[in-house]
């Protein structure tokens, strides 16, 4: 059975003595696209770093769990989760402030 699903959340581990500098790309983190059948065990890792889709073994990579503080306004991601969220918060209110935490 697969350790990940679609949407999980995930980090990369560090590579502990890896030569020159360290391991580059130990801790970035993104979402998991999509779980392999074939090689068992591996998954695409869409990276937030860079966007780009990373493959790796599901023993390299270790689930973030959510944040329970974190306030869900959107199924969605992106852009159109952004708006999606922006328009249930402001309804009803003629003017509204938004911050945008980076």
């Amino acid at each position: 059975m697969a350790k990940f699903n679609v949407g999980d959340r995930v980090k990369v581990l560090d590579r502990p003595g890896w030569s020159d500098g360290g391991y580059k790309i130990g801790k970035w983190e993104g979402k998991i696209i999509e779980v392999k059948k074939d090689p068992v065990s591996w998954v695409i890792m869409k990276a937030d770093k860079t966007g780009y889709n990373m493959a790796f073994p599901e023993n390299e990579l270790e689930l973030i769990q959510p944040n329970s503080k974190m306030e869900q306004i959107s199924s969605h991601d992106g852009t159109l989760g952004f708006i999606d969220a922006l328009q249930q918060k402001t309804k009803g209110n003629p003017s509204v402030d938004v911050r945008l935490d980076l």
